[in-house]
């Protein structure tokens, strides 16, 4: 690393902005701040209290995919670190929240683990309080919930005698090629869904439902609180098609991807608004340990289905609304794979629902848009299109597609309509997932994702594309991948000047959507195919640099990465206040990058380094306590 020529950046705080702003309005979310606009301070809410300390669970995640951790292992290190924490620091919250319970503006409340967070119903006035509290990081919005709602549905059909055989759908996935020719039917896995509920009387799944062989209580979640405790129950009929198409077979009739597995469910999207928020916690809890165990894994589905999402329709809802993401991320961290319906708004572009829209990675929500039953496998007209409003690079939406056009399914009562939507779609894939998890126990998720758009059909435009993702799902081609044909590349990124580890760089094979960042030790490793493939390794601050291998069927090779540091230019200067004062102790931060935050000395002089010709153009923000702040770009060329 050598500097180049020093850039000077003064700056000049004006009084008064920041203290003019509320106290809570850092950790009111926007959506929130304007739903209480329109509220006065005794009107009643049900929010999201998100508190400051949470688990790392990327650092957790990556760590454990370094070390290969087994689906047992993975469960009992991330699920038992959040449920630690939530224990040790919500005591305080907890306490405070009893003590105002009725006579202060609050209601009601309950705690959660899977994020660290209380869902609480209270005045407006309450929540401002809060919102103030030292231990709270941010406050979000309850939103009101929506099923994927199927765009047609027909009359029950009436088979007479004879049942229909195998449907369409599961055929034309390759489905039956993985029951016959690899013996893969999804025995030995568990599947779940987050819908309306299930009827669990349906001679399709009945005699598969978990709570057959252990606990009630740990398979089933009456999560939307409709007083349906003991045994699945479906009032709406949506959730007990969707299990019809992950897993349903009865005499005759073969209506499910993975008619071996067993499942469980809850009701979690059947909630009315007021509690819908706790729903979909309690739900994503449920799902990623439904005994409280986290040694335990017997009970944890390997795949759950959500045929459902919001949309800018619903009062309070922000495009690429986060509220989940953390939820969802520690759920999948702990083993448990997700597939989301993307919505039924299409042919129009940027319709794919939240939390299907995120966009944050090639892997996360891993949505499914919708074809016809039949050759060529048109993109349903209804099918939600990409690219996700969230933005970026992994924009292109879905990420796959299956038939999700006139799909035969159970109906509640015993029998079976047909219904179109990508809520169709959707649990084709997951019973793939079920298949490939029968398969290979131990197949981490982000493999299982890589392995379902790797072994896709490219249909439309070639390559990903904005209607069918990566293309159309091939079950046999996937079941197969995951049964052999995987090696793995791990190691350490270090800094070519000093030898030290290179902790956050982004190792991402060439062509293709694997990627891992290094842990703190610099470390990485990556399951996939085997076979030749180059891997490049970016890190703030150096230069690419890449590695070719070999992955060895059932081996690991090494790809050892050394980066070599950019130039730098040195940024410096002096904050001052609206009297032209040097302003001391003022913070220094340069977003979206990981350099440290900085502070000015006692004359309130700041220096940092950037590095040049990334053709990055930053933003230095400075701010002090009490004073505004001032944003300038610099450009290090």
């Amino acid at each position: 690393m050598f500097v180049r020529r020093g850039i000077s950046i003064a700056f000049l705080l004006i009084c008064g902005l920041l203290a003019a702003m509320p106290a809570f309005a850092g950790t009111l979310s926007p959506g929130l701040v304007r739903q209480m606009d329109t509220l006065q301070d005794k009107d009643v809410i049900t929010v999201l209290v998100v508190l400051q300390e949470q688990v790392d669970v990327p650092q957790l995640d990556r760590n454990l995919r370094a070390e290969k951790a087994g689906r047992g292992r993975r469960h009992e290190v991330v699920v038992g670190q959040l449920q630690q924490l939530s224990r040790a620091t919500q005591g305080d919250l907890l306490q405070a929240l009893e003590t105002n319970k009725s006579t202060n503006g609050i209601l009601g409340y309950t705690p959660h683990w899977l994020v660290n967070a209380v869902v609480v119903t209270g005045q407006v006035s309450a929540v401002r309080e809060l919102a103030s509290r030292p231990d709270v990081l941010r406050i979000e919005a309850d939103l009101v919930p929506e099923l994927i709602e199927p765009v047609t549905s027909r009359e029950p059909v009436n088979k007479g005698a004879a049942g229909i055989g195998i449907t369409p759908g599961v055929v034309a996935i390759g489905a039956r090629r993985v029951w016959d020719e690899l013996g893969i039917d999804g025995t030995g896995a568990l599947v779940g869904i987050i819908d309306t509920g299930v009827d669990a009387s349906h001679p399709a799944y009945a005699a598969r439902w978990q709570g057959n062989f252990g606990p009630a209580d740990e398979a089933w979640l009456d999560a939307a609180q409709l007083g349906h405790l003991s045994v699945p129950v479906d009032v709406s009929g949506h959730g007990t098609h969707v299990m019809g198409i992950l897993t349903g077979v009865a005499a005759d009739d073969t209506i499910g991807v993975a008619p071996g597995a067993h499942w469980i469910a809850t009701n979690g999207i059947q909630a009315a608004s007021a509690i819908f928020d706790n729903s979909i916690m309690a739900s994503l809890e449920f799902m990623t340990d439904p005994d409280g165990n986290p040694a335990t894994t017997d009970d944890v589905p390997d795949v759950v289905n959500n045929s459902w999402g919001v949309n800018e329709s619903f009062a309070g809802y922000l495009d690429c609304d986060s509220r989940w993401w953390d939820l969802i991320d520690n759920c999948e961290a702990a083993g448990v794979v997700l597939v989301w319906a993307a919505g039924n708004e299409g042919p129009i572009a940027s319709t794919v629902r939240s939390p299907a829209d995120r966009a944050v990675n090639p892997y996360n929500c891993f949505s499914v848009g919708s074809t016809s039953n039949h050759l060529p496998f048109a993109i349903s007209a209804f099918s939600s299109r990409g690219p996700s409003a969230c933005g970026g690079v992994y924009a292109v939406k879905p990420e796959i597609s299956a038939p999700g056009d006139t799909i035969y399914s159970a109906l509640p009562g015993g029998g079976y309509i047909i219904r179109s939507g990508t809520s169709m779609s959707s649990p084709l894939i997951s019973g793939v997932v079920a298949l490939m998890r029968q398969a290979n126990p131990d197949v981490d998720v982000v493999t299982i994702k890589d392995i379902l758009m790797n072994t896709a059909q490219d249909l439309g435009n070639a390559g990903e594309d904005n209607d069918y993702g990566h293309g159309f799902v091939d079950a046999y081609a996937a079941v197969q991948a995951v049964m052999s044909g995987l090696g793995t590349i791990s190691g350490t990124v270090t800094d070519a000047s000093t030898g030290l580890p290179i902790p956050g760089a982004l190792v991402r094979r060439d062509g293709g959507e694997n990627l891992v960042f290094s842990n703190a030790l610099g470390q990485y490793s990556l399951t996939l195919y085997a076979g030749a493939a180059t891997f490049t390794g970016t890190a703030f601050g150096y230069f690419d640099n890449s590695v070719s291998v070999t992955i060895p069927d059932g081996g690991t090779v090494n790809g050892d990465l050394i980066l070599s540091s950019r130039p730098t230019v040195t940024i410096s200067g002096t904050v001052r206040g609206p009297d032209l004062l040097p302003v001391s102790g003022a913070t220094i931060m340069v977003p979206e990058t990981p350099l440290p935050d900085l502070l000015t000395d006692a004359n309130g002089f700041y220096t940092l380094d950037l590095p040049t010709g990334t053709g990055q153009i930053f933003d230095l923000r400075a701010s002090a306590p009490g004073l505004g702040h001032q944003v300038q770009q610099i450009d290090p060329v």
